[in-house]
């Protein structure tokens, strides 16, 4: 069997005995949308639990009105819905100046204007005022403690709008359940202590992949939005090829749950047993930008390779790590069990990853192709291998000929459903 995996903006192949490959696992090939503009105006005129859109611009005649859009860590086909959103806003009667758009940068970097053109397009860079967030800025304004004692610091723009709109896409979650819906807000444009804080709560059990019910880091960022108030979302539902497939708007929780449940029930992939090694691709450009993004893939995927198996990632890596304190904390790590002792209160945005990271480590060897430096790969307790056929060796020798091998195209895009035979 010809393997041929997305690797950055270009492919790594190999080949693989048909006798070793248990299957090629993911999403299904759900054919896009063949009107997507047309689909968007649909669901901005029909939403759910909400009045159309239009409607509520007519009635509120917000004079500041600010749309939330994600950044350049999450791929989907964001310049179409930023584009037909504005077109549409301004087809209602609010005029440019009224209408900001702002990135839900969370703690990651700012994104770049060459960027914003790449990932927005060229019409709404033009037309629109786009600012990232910035988490530690001077001026984000407090609106108090939330139900854990986190004190809700936000960006000052998302403060003083009158009319706020989000725009996300709904995909598994390694320890929030799912991306999209709440988390625009928090940690989309919070501040670093309130997502710090947030996110620390990674060490507990309920911190899972496709977990909402109970799971604390969620609940609180829907109890964060709901303080907010966000007046209207745009959520999206993609295929394999990151293409619209179906779309979700109105009101914030009621589109989300249900763009939730239609992500499980259509993106679900089917599995029935554990393998000894696994390949997976994070799906290429920009899911595998820095490793920060990447481990994402491992946490998707991790369940369907074997306790003491091999995982083999796929990740180019063009940022390295990508980001510094997750770097810092496995350096520090003398060992993986050093990764556990830090206390909750402690736990800095990077370090909950690698306290995530150290959990696989402990369970698999970890092999990694990327174009990072062996020894930095080294220094953070992976494996690195120069090629998909270097790591096989390594398999034949750990598990013998007869291995048995799970193939993941996309592990970005993937939500793992296991069912007995």
């Amino acid at each position: 069997m010809n393997i041929n995996l997305k690797y950055g903006e270009s492919y790594k192949t190999c080949e693989l005995p048909d006798k070793n490959v248990l299957g090629i696992l993911e999403m299904e090939h759900i054919d896009a949308n063949e009107h997507p503009q047309n689909l968007i105006r649909e669901k901005l005129e029909s939403p759910i639990a909400s009045p159309s859109l239009s409607n509520l611009i007519c009635e509120k005649n917000p004079e500041n009105i600010v749309v939330i859009v994600s950044d350049i860590t999450r791929p989907g086909p964001f310049k179409l819905m930023l584009e037909t959103l504005l077109k549409e806003l301004l087809s209602y009667g609010a005029p440019n100046k009224n209408i900001h758009c702002l990135i839900a940068n969370g703690t990651h970097r700012k994104m770049t204007e060459a960027e914003m053109r790449y990932h927005y397009g060229d019409w709404a860079v033009d037309n629109f005022s786009i600012e990232n967030h910035d988490c530690r800025a001077d001026d984000l304004v407090n609106l108090g403690k939330m139900a854990s004692g986190n004190e809700l610091l936000i960006n000052k723009k998302v403060a003083e709008a009158d009319f706020l709109i989000t725009i996300g896409v709904i995909s598994p979650h390694y320890f929030a359940g799912f991306s999209g819906g709440r988390k625009s807000i928090l940690p989309g444009i919070c501040g670093y202590e309130t997502i710090r804080h947030n996110h620390s709560n990674i060490i507990h059990n309920y911190a899972t992949l496709g977990k909402l019910t109970d799971n604390k880091i969620h609940l609180e960022m829907a109890e964060a939005a709901a303080i907010v108030g966000v007046d209207f979302t745009l959520q999206a539902v993609l295929n394999h090829k990151k293409k619209l497939v179906q779309c979700f708007a109105g009101a914030l929780d009621d589109a989300f749950f249900k763009g939730v449940k239609f992500f499980i029930e259509h993106n679900s992939v089917k599995y029935s047993q554990k393998a000894d090694a696994l390949i997976v691709s994070v799906g290429g450009y920009p899911k595998d930008i820095n490793f920060y993004q990447s481990q994402k893939a491992l946490n998707s995927t991790f369940e369907l390779v074997k306790e003491g198996g091999t995982l083999i990632l796929l990740a180019e890596c063009q940022e390295n790590i990508g980001q510094k304190e997750m770097e810092k904390q496995l350096r520090n790590a003398r060992t993986i069990d050093d990764l556990f002792l830090v206390d909750q209160k402690d736990i800095q945005i990077g370090g909950h990853r690698a306290f995530a990271t150290g959990r696989l480590l402990k369970q698999a060897d970890i092999l990694v192709v990327s174009s990072m430096d062996p020894k930095l790969v080294q220094a953070v307790h992976f494996s690195p291998v120069g090629s998909i056929e270097e790591a096989l060796v390594f398999v034949r020798k750990k598990e013998g000929e007869e291995f048995s091998c799970y193939i993941v195209p996309n592990g970005s895009m993937f939500f793992p459903n296991h069912k007995k035979n």
